[in-house]
């Protein structure tokens, strides 16, 4: 079935006029012929005459035959529609896509499940409790990545206290040498809430040696009121690394400072859970 075809099906189901489907997106007369296979539509405005009429994208295209980009473009829909659900907080929204998708005959239907399924654990705030091999899938996942997006490296944060040390080495080396120099504010708070994660576990694992190249890539990153928060919490990391290195009381007195600064910003609960991290492992 073409896209016309298609659109065609969803606008009588509907009992709409060409007029009322096309909605101001495009004119009567070229949907007309959009429907008769005469003139092309861009993604941009099938995506648009879509949601104007309540028609989920990942549906419609998912019923189309016409070529692969087609279910490209569903996929894709589906990931938007996933995600949008999950800045959400909705956590019903995101089990009622997953149970569409199973029930779909959508290409690479097991990739997109179990990034569904990611997103769904992470609202509820429980991804530790993932199966073991969904969570080695994952893993796995990140580490053919070459793109990291907000998602991606949402993901990755929230995996890396339960992946062993050489797997978060090697993948937040990756994400390091891809985004630096990278000048927007939230991929960089993104990458600070990488490298902060892998230093802390660097720490408790005693993987000193280990630090160099992540200390560096947050030096280069300049600092920003947004980013402060972020910059604070590897001031503290990084003086206990110098420290464990060289036993010097200033390196202790500037995570002393640090762990104060978390009480003048008002987020007293991170500066105890700081002291108590600096008291187990300096």
């Amino acid at each position: 079935m073409t896209i016309g075809e298609l659109l065609k099906k969803f606008r009588v189901k509907q009992l709409k006029t060409q007029k009322e489907w096309a909605a101001g997106v495009v004119t009567p007369s070229y949907y007309s012929k959009v429907e008769k296979n005469l003139h092309r539509i861009t993604a941009e405005d099938l995506i648009a005459i879509l949601r104007i009429n309540h028609v989920k994208p990942w549906e419609f295209f998912n019923q189309l035959d016409e070529n692969q980009q087609a279910q490209n473009v569903a996929f894709n829909e589906i990931e938007e529609e996933v995600n949008r659900a999950y800045y959400q907080n909705n956590p019903k929204k995101i089990e009622e896509i997953r149970q569409y998708v199973e029930n779909s005959d959508i290409e690479n239907k097991d990739k997109l499940l179990l990034l569904i399924d990611f997103n769904l654990a992470d609202t509820l705030n429980n991804v530790a409790e993932l199966s073991d091999t969904k969570k080695a899938q994952l893993k796995n996942w990140l580490l053919e990545q070459d793109d990291f997006d907000e998602r991606t490296l949402r993901m990755y944060i929230n995996f890396i206290p339960i992946y062993d040390l050489k797997s978060n080495l090697k993948i937040g080396k990756k994400i390091a040498e891809k985004l630096k120099g990278t000048t927007e504010t939230r991929k960089q708070e993104e990458l600070l809430g990488v490298i902060i994660n892998i230093l802390i576990v660097c720490i408790e694992q005693g993987a000193y040696d280990e630090t160099g190249y992540f200390v560096q890539a947050a030096e280069n990153i300049r600092t920003v009121p947004k980013l402060f928060f972020y910059k604070n919490m590897l001031v503290f990391l990084e003086n206990m690394i110098n420290e464990h290195f060289d036993h010097q009381e200033e390196y202790v007195a500037k995570c002393q400072w640090a762990i104060k600064n978390f009480d003048l910003l008002g987020m007293p609960e991170y500066g105890k859970e700081a002291e108590r991290f600096f008291n187990e492992y300096q």
